[in-house]
């Protein structure tokens, strides 16, 4: 009678071994024969895709299948639909998930078959395997039932694999808070980072975002932001800059880089790691095992307030307060294990290392009871786990690089695979890294000195490479000391540690070491990696960054939180990768993603000739004939816990060419083929490419210095050299580029924003903003230059030497307001009701000029009535220098259009009063004038000051103390006003000369258009200007004009004004006075051409263009009908 011990029961409830316990019931499946010799089920150890895995021998299924969680250690490989379904013996159907094909290795005998993924709880090795396998062997795999005898409590444990699901079901019931989805929030503790005595904020600003990803990042910091990790501030002293990686998954991955300032500023928290040493001691004799997994294990502590301040991001969205202890901070893998320690502190064969906990028991119900307890202490904090990266009730585990089992600790078995494995040199290059192994460890085992004598013949000149039995045999005893204890040692954190890579045209070697006291060396691990399609396309800086990470990936859980040496022997990268100095903006995008990662690492980067690189440079080398994506890890089996790049990831880059290569120039219209082709043709980039992929000359050539320099962020791609992430334009295809780049005028900025995103080639933008400052579209509906320095008007010496006068309105009253207004008293006078014509402003004038006499200088705009003969002759009748302010350049004429400004001001406050007029002009003559050094208009024109209603309240008895000696301060006022101007506008001074080429401003019909001319004379600011397009002279204003690019013809030689032509012969002598004829205001009227000083030899009657545009331009800015020097703004 065969009786089956029931292995379901509750899992929290203590197993009775009683009659009550045992029932008969059809065989199903043989747990256990209660005989004195038990046998187990037949079982064998297969390699799955580089990882072991255990399965049942059953020559009686008809395929071979693994269950879920094994197919997710494997990697996950991607499934095909099966066209059938299974059945058991019974006939009962089971769920095929799905199918893949997988390399199979058992024992040498190595085989690529089909694997069926199911929800059955078993590994099954089915009869086609079993066929195939053993036909490569060439004997049966299965012979004999090995006997063996167990304890009652260790024959239960053979239910493990029937009773691991109902486990997790059950664990699921009892804690669903801690399996829930969501971050977790530590209860018991927060994370404090203590700053050193005299450290100093560091705020850096964002770093640009590429527009491709934006709306990714912001969806990723919304939401962080939402599960609480960061919060939006509106200040913070400290700031560090973040860095988008963008994952496998297509996801993007907000990464904090507090290498630039932070982690400088930190004190290290000197929390110790657990020693694996310590921990191999305390699990010695168990026999079931448990590994637990917190999910984002750092982000469930939240940092107390003080931290808070210091941890801030700076992104293009603003700051962010990150709420949680943020990766990538130097102190945090210490104040994480201080967490932890307490956390598993006081349960029995619960061990933790950061974020991996094993729990290790010597009998199952000891194992449950520790479970329980570290579970209900995880709620009991707020923390959470990742259920599918935990393993329950295991026989044996890899943890630290090693197998944890009954048996004992010992070192993965797969260890010394890679060395084992090693390709033979095939050529003299391959064999040189060979000599350079054997150099480097003959310091440490002198054994391997005379191993170098048949491999030296193939290194004599004049030798033909010929490889036979005795190179043979020297490179298999090298591997052989190169596996064995003579070189290899256990892992001890108390010696340093040294991490060394290197990379070839094929592929990654690393060496993680232990420097001893006597200065030896013996590695603790090796690992190496052939390198992709995408990757042997790197440049040579970017292959050897590739094997540092790779590295320190592959050897994380040795080294994290631990100080060590990183050597390499590429010099570039230690100013790239220097975790002291942060990461530099220029870096290539993908250098940049690896910069960060390391930044999360406490290493120290050195420098190493290559003959010292030892097994690093071997490995790298003579790995070229493994398959392309095959990964040879040597120690360490673990998930990176830093989420690192895959292989896809690192090809982001050639994704990212392709796609310009085939989306965006497509739609520009370029042919894709036309740029490959001429990227092959041009001699220059012909040259950049063979040393791209080949390797830089000690010597390089001149025209190669500017490439030379930039070197390390240069790869080929798809036949296209490729600068960071932008594609090398070839010579030939620029200018085409620039067309269509320009093909809807983005402007200068905007250009160069979506060439510098794409595309490059040396001096781009440069070549950009001549084009654009060719393009006529682009330059006649330009912006107005930067603001003239402001040019003051002379001081005046007395009142009534220089006015200024202007019209304000129509007004809100309907009404014309004459203003005039003294520029040394600032003494204002208004007529109202006035109309626009000269007469009237005669006459208001007259009275006006009949209480206090003529001015010397009356300076007005260029308005209808000032230009008119009737009023230029009134001005010449009466002995009046008449100035002009440029036209439509109202500034020129600031004192009457201040107060026109105040005058506009004034109405509309005081409108509902009848006498508003006379109250405002008496208010504003008796009131204090900062520009007269504090005295009224009043007392500068009157000598005295005006008597308001104000002073019938001071006593008759008291006299007003009246300071005569008071001197105004008008030149520091003026230099005030110039300077407050200058710098509010941003003025610069334009230094324009007569033959320059101009685009000056044209105004028809109340709107501005950019015209091209040629400077013929200039006085002071005022510019006079030859337009072809108008044929005519035009005065303006340098505010009024922008340089143009220089013609090769001068615009004026050869024109025609009025069909008559101008020809070249005519000097411009002192200066070129132009005389409007304005005897009719409403048609255009002729100019005539005079040289000053002499009689003209001939006449040419030109159109007017602008009213306003033929006065004679003076050297202080302004206009003067008379040919007189005056002095204007």
């Amino acid at each position: 009678m065969i009786k089956l011990l029931d292995p379901i029961y509750k899992l929290w409830e203590k197993p009775k071994y009683c009659k009550d316990y045992e029932i008969e019931r059809p065989i199903r499946q043989i747990l256990r024969i209660e005989t004195d010799e038990n046998i187990e089920w037949l079982k064998t150890k297969a390699i799955l895709n580089g990882t072991e895995v255990e399965f049942i021998l059953d020559s009686g299924a008809q395929l071979s299948c693994i269950n879920e969680r094994t197919w997710r250690e494997i990697g996950s490989p991607k499934l095909s639909e099966p066209n059938y379904c299974g059945k058991t013996f019974t006939g009962s159907e089971f769920k095929i998930v799905g199918k893949f094909n997988c390399i199979v290795e058992l024992e040498e005998a190595k085989e690529i078959l089909l694997v069926h993924v199911t929800k059955e709880k078993l590994n099954l090795f089915g009869l086609p395997w079993i066929v195939k396998l053993e036909k490569k062997l060439g004997r049966p795999i299965v012979t004999t039932i090995k006997p063996y005898q167990e304890s009652k409590e260790i024959l239960a444990i053979e239910c493990i694999e029937e009773i691991r699901a109902k486990i997790e079901i059950e664990l699921q019931k009892k804690f669903k808070n801690v399996f829930s989805e969501g971050l977790g929030y530590c209860r018991m503790s927060k994370a404090h980072l203590e700053l050193k005595a005299n450290a100093k904020p560091v705020f850096v600003k964002a770093r640009p975002v590429p527009i491709g990803v934006k709306d990714a990042i912001e969806k990723e910091l919304n939401r962080l932001e939402k599960m609480g990790a960061i919060k939006p501030i509106e200040f913070s002293d400290w700031a560090a800059p973040i860095l988008a990686v963008k994952k496998a998954n297509g996801k993007i991955r907000v990464c904090m880089d507090y290498s630039t300032g932070l982690n400088k500023a930190l004190e290290l928290n000197r929390h110790p790691l657990p020693s694996p040493t310590d921990i191999w001691t305390n699990i010695h004799g168990s026999k079931v095992f448990s590994q637990l997994d917190l999910r984002d294990a750092y982000l469930q502590i939240e940092l107390d307030n003080c931290s808070k301040k210091l941890t801030c991001i700076n992104t293009h969205k603003g700051l962010f307060e990150v709420q949680r202890l943020p990766f990538g901070v130097k102190s945090a893998p210490a104040i994480f294990q201080k967490l932890m320690d307490k956390l598993i502190i006081g349960i029995p064969g619960v061990y933790a290392y950061l974020d991996d906990v094993i729990i290790c028991s010597k009998t199952l119900e000891d194992h449950k009871l520790s479970l329980l307890r570290i579970f209900e202490r995880i709620e009991d904090w707020g923390l959470k786990i990742q259920l599918d990266k935990c393993k329950f009730f295991q026989k044996k585990l890899k943890f630290l690089g090693h197998i944890v089992s009954d048996i004992g600790i010992e070192p993965d078995p797969v260890k010394k695979e890679i060395i084992k494995k090693l390709n033979c040199p095939k050529n003299v290059k391959e064999l040189q890294s060979v000599m350079g192994t054997i150099n480097y460890y003959g310091k440490f085992v002198e054994e391997m000195h005379k191993l170098r004598g048949p491999l030296d013949k193939l290194l004599q000149k004049n030798i033909d490479w010929k490889w036979g039995e005795e190179q043979e045999f020297a490179f298999e005893e090298l591997k052989k000391i190169l596996s064995s204890e003579l070189l290899l040692t256990h892992f001890d954190p108390e010696l340093e540690i040294i991490v060394t890579a290197d990379a070839s045209n094929y592929g990654i070697g690393a060496v993680i070491s232990h420097k001893f006291p006597d200065g030896t060396e013996r590695a603790i691990e090796y690992a190496s990696k052939s390198l992709n399609s995408a990757e042997k396309n790197y440049s040579q800086i970017e292959k050897e960054g590739l094997a540092l990470i790779f590295a320190v990936e592959k050897f994380h859980k040795l080294i994290y939180g631990r100080k060590f040496k990183l050597r390499t022997d590429h010099k570039p990268l230690l100013a790239i990768f220097d975790n002291k100095k942060g990461i530099k903006a220029y870096t290539a995008s993908r250098l940049q993603r690896w910069a960060l990662t390391l930044s999360n690492y406490d290493f120290e980067i050195e420098f190493s000739k290559t003959h010292e690189m030892g097994m690093a440079d071997t490995l790298s080398r003579l790995i070229n004939n493994q398959d392309e994506n095959e990964d040879k890890i040597i120690a360490l089996a673990v998930k990176n816990k830093i989420d690192c790049e895959s292989d896809n990831e690192l090809s982001q880059t050639e994704e990212s060419v392709k796609y310009i290569l085939n989306v965006l120039l497509k739609e520009k219209r370029l042919d894709i083929e036309l740029l490959k082709n001429e990227t092959k043709k041009d001699i220059e980039l012909k040259l950049l490419k063979n040393y791209i992929t080949n390797h830089w000359p000690k010597e390089v050539k001149k025209e190669m210095r500017y490439w030379s320099n930039i070197r390390q962020n240069l790869q080929v791609i798809d036949d296209c050299i490729v600068f960071s992430d932008k594609i090398v334009v070839p010579k030939i295809l620029r200018e085409e580029i620039l067309h269509s780049l320009h093909e809807f005028h983005p402007g200068i900025a905007k250009m160069k924003g979506i060439a510098r995103e794409y595309l490059y080639w040396p001096n781009i933008g440069k070549d950009i903003e001549n084009w654009v400052n060719n393009c006529t579209e682009c330059q006649g509906a330009a912006k107005m230059p930067a603001k003239e320095e402001l040019c003051p008007w002379p001081a005046t010496s007395r009142n009534w030497q220089r006015l200024h006068i202007d019209f304000a309105g129509p007004c809100k009253d309907g009404k014309l307001y004459l203003i005039v207004i003294d520029s040394f008293s600032k003494w204002p006078e208004v007529f109202g009701n006035m109309t626009n014509s000269a007469k009237d402003t005669i006459n208001s004038l007259n009275w006006l000029f009949t209480h206090f006499g003529y001015p010397e200088t009356l300076v007005s705009d260029n308005g209808s009535p000032f230009q008119s003969i009737e009023f230029k002759n009134y001005c010449i009748e009466k002995g009046i220098k008449q100035l002009f302010s440029p036209p439509y350049h109202p500034q020129s004429n600031g004192q009457a259009e201040r107060f026109v400004d105040y005058f506009k001001r004034m109405m509309i406050k005081n409108c509902k009063n009848k006498n508003w007029l006379q109250e405002v002009l008496l208010n504003y003559r008796a009131s204090p004038n900062e520009s007269l050094g504090g005295k009224t208009p009043a007392e500068e024109f009157l000598n005295r000051k005006l008597r308001l209603k104000w002073d019938a309240l001071r006593p008759k008895n008291i006299e007003l103390n009246r300071n005569t000696s008071l001197t105004p301060k008008k030149e520091i006022v003026r230099n005030k006003m110039k300077n407050w101007f200058d710098k509010h506008h941003g003025a610069k001074v334009h230094d324009y000369k007569i033959g320059d080429h101009v685009w000056f401003t044209n105004y028809r019909q109340n709107k501005i258009a950019w015209l091209e001319g040629e400077i013929v004379s200039k006085k002071g600011v005022l510019y006079t200007i030859f337009a072809p397009k108008l044929k005519t002279v035009i005065t303006r204003h340098s505010n009024q004009m922008r340089k143009r690019l220089h013609m090769e013809t001068k615009l004026y030689n050869n024109c025609e004004i009025n069909n008559q032509k101008i020809e070249p012969k005519y000097e411009l002598r002192n200066r070129t006075v132009y005389v409007r004829n304005k005897l009719n205001c409403g048609k255009r009227s002729d100019a005539r051409l005079y040289n000053e000083g002499a009689t003209p030899k001939k006449k040419t009657k030109v159109q007017s263009d602008e009213s306003e545009d033929k006065m004679e331009s003076c050297s202080d800015g302004s206009i003067n009908s008379e040919g007189s020097n005056i002095s204007g703004r």
